[in-house]
């Protein structure tokens, strides 16, 4: 039996924007579509924002688009459509980092434009992250540097789209991503309040995996404590040199927990990691208890609700542990349909190869 080769298209895009009205407009597409018979093709387009009357200085000397290509270029609305009907269909979106994703969502909310088109987009920069178990992020010209690749431009949204597709065939990203596919997710949830004269800790972990579009759920535990603490002065010199006396807090670490949080990083390889917030909210339990976990690919609660009032329903309020979990599990189900969607955007899950 013969496996067929690859059909989708790789479209590597960049956007340049910048920020107008406390918002950041799109102001030029750059995008590579690379074909599976190794063959290119380019799409650039600078783009006129709404209302827009005046590029930034800073982003003029950054990119070197200037306030008049601006008002002579289309709308969002006329450059996205035309730049829809050149990435045609069966496509794979690659960005290097999240900003560019947040962005288009944001343009096409705006525009009344459905996003569906948007999807699969992967972001390579957190591949590559976690294939060589990079923590700090790369940016595209340092990472070009160290593959020993070099561009010329910089900061212009095509040239950073060839950089983009330069990395991803050096480094095979196609063989990362198809080897970081995959149906299982932890979600990941802490409490830590100050009490009086303690510290609660709660720390949620369920293991779940998505089979046939349906969230399964394998396991669940809960570690949850009061971890005592006290609080001492430090003296310091400030600025002007004069001595001044500050608190400290000092949480006595827990061993348990401990315990519970190296368990979770064995556990995480392999598997999305799904939190209430990025994971910056969890670090400070992970420091406290000298734990680190592994580098995985995240979602969050707030990307995947959006609402504030729903991110919330998976706080702790007053409940027993008991309570607390049966909530979870609820909840789970009650937002099944947008977990199993983002995996779907992110091309995760795992697909049989075709055979003939």
């Amino acid at each position: 039996m013969k496996i067929l080769e690859r059909t989708k298209t790789y479209i590597t895009v960049d956007v340049e924007a910048a920020l107008i009205r406390g918002k950041q407009y799109i102001i030029e597409i750059g995008a590579v579509k690379w074909l599976p018979d190794g063959t290119t093709e380019t799409f650039t387009q600078l783009i006129q924002p709404y209302k827009f009357k005046k590029l930034n200085a800073h982003i003029q000397q950054l990119t070197g688009i200037t306030t008049e290509q601006l008002l002579d270029a289309p709308s969002f609305k006329e450059a996205f459509y035309k730049f829809k009907r050149w990435c045609k269909s069966d496509y794979v979106f690659l960005t290097f980092g999240e900003f560019d994703r947040k962005v288009f969502e944001d343009e096409l909310t705006r525009n009344y434009i459905n996003k569906e088109c948007l999807y699969p987009m992967i972001d390579f920069q957190q591949k590559y992250m976690i294939a060589k178990s990079v923590k700090e992020q790369p940016s595209l010209s340092g990472l070009m540097q160290e593959l020993g690749l070099e561009n010329e431009t910089q900061h212009r949204a095509l040239a950073d789209a060839y950089s983009l597709l330069r990395i991803f065939q050096t480094v095979d990203g196609e063989s990362m991503i198809k080897q970081q596919e995959t149906n299982e997710f932890i979600l990941l949830l802490t409490n830590f309040r100050m009490l009086e004269t303690t510290y609660e800790l709660l720390i949620s972990k369920t293991l779940c995996s998505i089979e046939h579009n349906q969230i399964q759920i394998h396991n669940m535990q809960t570690f949850r404590d009061e971890l005592p603490f006290r609080i001492h002065s430090v003296e310091r010199i400030n600025e002007q040199g004069e001595p001044i006396t500050t608190e400290q807090i000092k949480i006595t670490p827990n061993l348990e927990a401990k315990q519970f949080l190296q368990q979770l990083a064995l556990e995480v390889p392999g598997k999305i990691l799904v939190s209430r917030t990025a994971l910056r909210s969890v670090s400070k339990v992970l420091k406290l208890h000298h734990v680190s976990l592994p580098k995985t690919e995240g979602m969050t609660l707030t990307n995947l609700l959006k609402k504030e009032e729903l991110i919330a329903k998976f706080n702790l309020v007053d409940e027993t542990t008991h309570a607390y979990e049966a909530k979870i599990l609820r909840l789970i189900r009650k937002f099944e349909t947008s977990i199993v969607e983002e995996f779907h955007k992110r091309a995760l899950l795992e697909k049989d190869p075709v055979q003939v």
